[in-house]
């Protein structure tokens, strides 16, 4: 059943529907290829299919346990599921609810599911710290991948399928050769458990939230990192591409919502809390549809959310300082002198500092620091003063 929407917590945000009928948390969600379908899996042991256009269940697909990831192949005519406990299995369905095999399982809990571009292959994770993957085409034993040293918590294809990406519990993400099944290259730069990923269409950048509040964006072909996004007080869940690459959005454990232009990173959307809060937060969105589904603030709801594209393109960024790579450490009452930690600017490493006993103040004779490699920019201010710029590969 559906419920009547409510006030919008953003204006390019609009309720379109709430869907009720699981009797446990929803863990994952899914819009099918042509946004017409949402699929929802749960604690439940059931995965519920929903009508996008009346927000009606369409029908259940029962599982023997938790059902803690769901995936649609490309042209929209199956869907993968993976579970926990008893249901550590990898099972193909058709769309009309048909189960059509049981591909296999791993020795722990299944993270998540990934169809190849062209639906021939799929790929699943686990906290077994292995990848796999099947041929959708025979019968053959799963190809199995191994290299991450904690668990894996998520998997996503290269547009052109020829490459995967992995993120895990080691702080890392791994490039993998599908062809070869050998590791490419790791991505390290986390400070803590790395949670999703996800690659963008276009194939130039990779989007990874973790732990440490952070998401960060990489190339894929050196390795490098790209770009540092703050706003999330917690843990970060979720990330997605939405609007044809142009859009970035991430949840965080407590429900924050943050969409960033690709363009040039700004910031156009900040709702602080736009569901439930826990491990299980999560997003899901079509990448090209003004479409996005999010855990309501009772877990066991799915709320379906319109988003205003045209609306976010234009809007200027919802914060006038962004975070690339300078930091202050300061240590004090609000009453009397700070004592600096520490302090970076730019490329230089931390540098201890001496108690203030008032203010401190640095200069800078031309208010540009050097810059370099790459086209994103990026703006730090200092007490009110004039912008330090920072650019970045």
């Amino acid at each position: 059943m559906t419920k009547r929407p409510q006030d919008s917590p953003h204006p390019a945000l609009r309720l379109r529907h709430t869907l009720r009928g699981h009797h446990d948390a929803v863990y994952r969600m899914a819009l099918s290829p042509n946004g017409r379908v949402l699929a929802s899996s749960s604690r439940n042991r059931t995965v519920w299919l929903w009508a996008v256009e009346n927000g009606r269940p369409l029908r259940a697909l029962p599982h023997p346990g938790r059902v803690t990831c769901v995936a649609w192949s490309p042209d929209g005519a199956r869907l993968a599921t993976g579970g926990a406990s008893k249901n550590r299995k990898v099972t193909l369905w058709d769309a009309g609810g048909r189960r059509i095999r049981v591909l296999g399982q791993h020795g722990d809990i299944v993270m998540s599911v990934a169809w190849s571009p062209d639906g021939k292959r799929l790929a699943s994770c686990s906290y077994d710290r292995t990848i796999r993957l099947w041929d959708l085409a025979g019968r053959r034993v799963p190809r199995t991948f191994s290299g991450h040293t904690g668990r894996v918590h998520g998997i996503v294809w290269s547009p052109e399928g020829g490459r995967l990406c992995s993120c895990a519990e080691d702080r890392t993400l791994r490039l993998w050769d599908v062809g070869r099944g050998e590791t490419i290259r790791t991505l390290a730069g986390h400070k803590n458990n790395v949670n999703c990923v996800a690659w963008s269409p276009d194939g130039r950048s990779i989007a990874s939230g973790s732990d440490d509040r952070m998401v960060r964006l990489w190339n894929p072909e050196t390795g490098r990192q790209r770009v540092e996004l703050e706003g999330h007080s917690n843990r970060v869940l979720s990330v997605a591409f939405l609007d044809t690459g142009r859009l970035l959005a991430a949840l965080g454990w407590d429900g924050r919502l943050i969409l960033w232009r690709t363009e040039d990173w700004a910031q156009v959307m900040r709702v602080d809390r736009i569901g439930c809060t826990d491990s299980h937060s999560n997003l899901a969105v079509h990448p090209t549809l003004p479409l996005m589904a999010v855990r309501g603030s009772d877990p066991k709801e799915n709320n379906l959310w319109v988003i205003d594209f045209d609306l976010l393109r234009g809007m200027e960024a919802t914060q006038s300082t962004v975070y690339v790579n300078a930091k202050a450490v300061l240590l004090g009452d609000s009453g009397v002198g700070k004592s600096g930690l520490g302090i970076r600017m730019a490329d230089k490493e931390f540098r201890e500092t001496s108690s203030t006993h008032g203010a401190q103040f640095w200069h800078f004779p031309t208010g540009r620091l050097p810059g370099l490699p790459g086209h994103i920019q990026a703006e730090l201010t200092l007490c009110g003063t004039w912008p330090v710029s920072r650019s970045i590969a």
